[in-house]
This record gives C-alpha cells, sequence and structure tokens, in this order.
C-alpha cells in the first residue's frame, strides 16, 4: 500500500514537531530533478516563516527539510 503525504498541510511547527515525533518508519520518494526539489524546500521555508522563527524551531524546520528532501544539512 502506497501512501502519498500532502507536504502542504504541514504549516506549522506543531505540525512538524508530530511529523518528527513519530514512530513509524516512512520511506520518502521526492519526485523530479533537483530544481523542483529546491522549490520544495523554498516554498517550505515561506510557508513556515522561517526567518521569523526561533533558534529550536528553526532545527526543528531543517530537520523536517532533510527527512523529506534526502538532502543533508
Amino acid at each position: 500500500m502506497k501512501t502519498i503525504m500532502n507536504i502542504k498541510k504541514v504549516t506549522s511547527i506543531d505540525a512538524i514537531e508530530s511529523f518528527l515525533d513519530g514512530n513509524q518508519a516512512i520511506a520518502f520518494a521526492i519526485l523530479g530533478d533537483k530544481h523542483e526539489r529546491y522549490k520544495l524546500v523554498q516554498s517550505t521555508l515561506i510557508r513556515l516563516r522561517y526567518i521569523t522563527l526561533s533558534k529550536p524551531h528553526k532545527g526543528m524546520v531543517i530537520r523536517f527539510l532533510i527527512k523529506i528532501t534526502g538532502y543533508s544539512r
């Protein structure tokens, strides 16, 4: 069974924290080329207003992006 997660529904730090605290193993496959993945990162940072977040919350967002993109820090 294949489940698709809609990243656009993750709009708050609480949602990211719940996602990161999840205890299920999840495999991600980001479709598209490098430019599409960069757009995903950019849109996520804008949607979450990354620049205004506190340092601990920024760290959570970074961990989230690492997990969903497969990129390293």
